[in-house]
């Protein structure tokens, strides 16, 4: 099977002294990208590592984007850690990865050693020294993975998703082609590098030739200066989550400054209000728009749809047709075939599953619906959505309490876990004002919601902690004993 890798040969072949990745200060030409992957790659093989998981615990960087191709030369996955990551959390990781070897940098190796101390830890600047091949290996084992990232659990249990390589070179053959890439555009990468949706940029620099720059997070408090930094280096492509590019429209920033390069927007994870995605197309009318759609479960986005001139306040923008190769189904209740219902995704973007959880992965994956003999498994979303007059895919919404929320899927359970965790909390559920892109949690119980909100800092994600935090003497109950989310709803917002 050919490698992922072999894609950043050609590139760097072509383009060896051009800029690929840069956190606005250091950076990769792809000739010190490709030398890097490789060095790093044999400094796993020689240290006994094959076909397992690697750590990669670094600051955000393009050493730490090296680190990881650098982990797929050797014939591994890896496994992306975070420095803001909350403790509680790697620790799941690692104890669910058990990973014999970690790669790190000097400022984060006490940290990695105290995380996982069995295993053996490399520096990346000495791994990026040791003495690798001149290319990287075009081939890669069949069935081989690329990574795991680790989404909400509504257990408290993080899951792993694990996405083979295959999935990958399918990703780099379909995505960069539907939404036009090529080696002119110039990416701001928003996401945080523990996520699977900052691929597209990573797709559009290594198969297309494009340069990224990893956005400094704090720019993201400052939309003044965010444009600013933008402007400077020419960025011209955006695949943010809508919540990102609404933060920057919703505070008028356009009054001061507008994006001077910007030909590409992508956006997905969440609903784009149209409010805010039309300040965008004032601000940038030359800009291509695309709303996308997909899951983790399915190596990123596997839905596209180009958004030409104005929309309809009182109509969804469609997340259209699936990428080539993907296929749709929407299932009812009783999982037959329907106009609407669950969005099922199939095709090689399906995940392997979930990561030693082969329970949960069971009830993830199904049987192709049209094809049931065929072997092939599908994924269910969770989400519902229907086909739309011309066929494209409308979403409607979660079918359960997974949401949305500042461009990341939060399970609200697992947040409920993390309350249930700490001292003084008897009982907790968390509501989704959607409309205000609020987290609500309501808990009974003597603790103070001061105590909820610090120790919530430390078990979960800054984007997984309430935004509100209420004490209430009692929560209703179903007769099956459930809490009643239905009467939570009716008291608290009236609806």
């Amino acid at each position: 099977m050919k490698s992922f890798l072999s894609y950043l040969n050609h590139t760097a072949d072509r383009l060896p002294d051009k800029l690929a990745f840069s956190d606005g200060e250091t950076g990769l030409t792809f000739r010190e990208l490709r030398r890097a992957a490789a060095n790093v790659g044999a400094c796993l093989t020689g240290s006994g590592a094959k076909a397992e998981p690697v750590g990669v615990l670094m600051e955000r960087s393009a050493y730490e984007i090296a680190a990881f191709l650098g982990v797929l030369e050797a014939g591994c996955f890896y496994v992306p850690l975070d420095e803001q990551m909350p403790r509680e959390r790697l620790d799941r990781i690692v104890r669910t990865v058990n990973p014999r070897f970690i790669l790190t940098d000097q400022r984060n190796l006490t940290a990695a050693e105290g995380l996982c101390p069995a295993a053996e830890h490399l520096i990346y600047s000495r791994a990026a020294a040791f003495p690798g091949p001149d290319r990287l290996r075009e081939e890669s084992a069949e069935d081989a993975l690329a990574y795991v990232v680790f989404t909400s659990g509504s257990t408290g249990e993080p899951k792993g998703v694990s996405i083979r390589e295959s999935s990958l070179l399918d990703y780099a053959a379909t995505l960069p082609e539907a939404l036009g890439f090529d080696e002119s555009l110039i990416f701001g990468i928003q996401s945080p590098l523990y996520f699977d949706a900052w691929l597209k940029e990573l797709l559009g620099v290594v198969v297309k030739g494009g340069t990224a720059y990893l956005l400094p997070r704090e720019l993201f408090v400052n939309p003044v200066s965010l444009i600013e930094y933008i402007n400077e280096r020419k960025i011209n492509a955006l695949c943010w989550v809508a919540s990102a590019f609404s933060l920057v429209s919703r505070l008028r920033t356009f009054y001061a400054v507008v994006p001077e390069h910007l030909k590409l927007m992508c956006f997905g994870s969440e609903v784009f209000p149209v409010k805010q995605l039309t300040a965008w197309q004032k601000a940038c009318p030359d800009a291509r728009i695309f709303q996308l759609y997909g899951a983790t479960e399915c190596t990123g986005m596997s839905f596209y749809h180009s958004v030409v001139g104005p929309q309809a306040p009182d109509r969804p923008v469609p997340v259209g047709k699936p990428f080539p190769g993907t296929k749709l189904y929407l299932l009812d209740d009783e999982g037959r075939l329907a106009d609407e219902g669950e969005i099922v995704i199939g095709g090689p973007c399906v995940m392997a599953g979930y990561y030693k959880d082969p329970v949960r992965t069971a009830a993830a994956l199904i049987p192709d619906p049209a094809d049931p003999g065929s072997g092939a498994l599908c994924y269910r979303t969770g989400d519902i959505g229907r086909l739309d007059e011309n066929g494209d895919l409308i979403f409607i919404g979660r079918r359960d309490q997974q949401i949305k929320h500042m461009g990341h899927r939060v399970e609200l359970g697992e947040i409920e876990a993390a309350a249930l965790s700490l001292k003084g909390v008897h009982e907790a559920v968390c509501m989704y004002v959607a409309d205000r892109q609020r987290i609500d949690l309501f808990y009974t119980g003597p603790a103070q919601p001061w105590d909820l909100v610090v120790g919530l800092k430390v078990k979960l994600p800054g984007y997984m902690t309430p935004n509100r935090t209420e004490q209430r003497a009692e929560l209703p109950h179903l007769p099956n004993g459930k809490i009643d989310r239905r009467a939570i709803e009716q008291k608290e917002y009236g609806k």
